[in-house]
């Protein structure tokens, strides 16, 4: 193996554990929702299960769009990010619908959906990006 095989390697090797997060996250949801509840959940206010849910998928399109922005990917590519969240959120729903004492709700999609949007749009926010500038003025920041 030659120097630069080598080099292009160990690059592989980076991209590779950007994704680490992310897919550590995503289990841990997976893991959670698994979970069957016996009806003793502990309620300290009204749908705090869905301020949970925008918790919960916001980290995860925020992971998402830091692995993103880590490999220089253009700025549109944030709304796959929010759009794999939802996906995530509508196959963890399905799955939920399987477990004891769980059931599939659109109201908790809605809430993946809004907390992944609200997180990226944050992340673009902090690092200089905007997931609703036009081309025109994302290149106009840029120079």
């Amino acid at each position: 193996m030659s120097g630069s095989d080598r080099a292009n390697t160990s690059g592989d090797s980076g991209k590779v554990w950007r994704w680490l997060p992310v897919i550590l996250w995503m289990a841990l949801i997976f893991t959670l929702s698994g979970i069957p509840l016996n009806g003793h959940v502990i309620r300290l206010f009204r749908h705090q299960d869905k301020l949970i849910h925008v918790f919960e998928y916001g980290i995860l399109g925020l992971l998402l769009a830091r692995t993103v922005f880590a490999a220089g990917m253009p700025v549109m590519r944030y709304w796959y990010c929010i759009g794999a969240s939802v996906l995530v959120g509508a196959v963890d729903e399905f799955h939920q619908s399987f477990v004891p004492g769980r059931m599939m709700d659109w109201h908790d999609l809605l809430a993946d959906a809004g907390g992944a949007l609200l997180f990226v749009w944050l992340w673009l926010a902090m690092n200089g990006g905007g997931l609703f500038k036009t081309a025109a003025a994302r290149a106009e920041n840029e120079s």
